[in-house]
């Protein structure tokens, strides 16, 4: 099965990190919009400015709310610097890693 992952960049504190977030449901991915748009010191005005989404929706897309179509939440993370990528789902749960 396959799994979608948010890459975060862009931290670093004596090395380059990167870390994978692994999304299974609405919900997460709503989560995950959240603390990717507060890590980088965003309201979601400024999100909904940047991307032309209703404030309204992103609110609804943070709490998992409402279901919205990939190339919305592309743009919206395209606007947060980040990217989705795919990779092989992992058994026990959301784990995230470091590479």
């Amino acid at each position: 099965g396959y799994i979608a992952k948010i890459l975060l960049k862009g931290y670093t504190l004596c090395m380059q990190q990167t870390k994978y977030l692994g999304i299974r449901s609405i919900r997460q991915a709503g989560v995950t919009l959240r603390a990717l748009r507060k890590a980088r010191n965003m309201t979601q005005k400024q999100l909904s400015d940047a991307t032309g989404t209703a404030q309204s929706s992103i609110s609804d897309i943070e709490t998992g709310n409402v279901s919205v179509s990939l190339e919305v939440y592309l743009r919206l993370l395209e606007a947060l610097d980040s990217e989705l990528f795919a990779g092989d789902r992992r058994k026990g749960g959301n784990r995230s890693s470091n590479s």
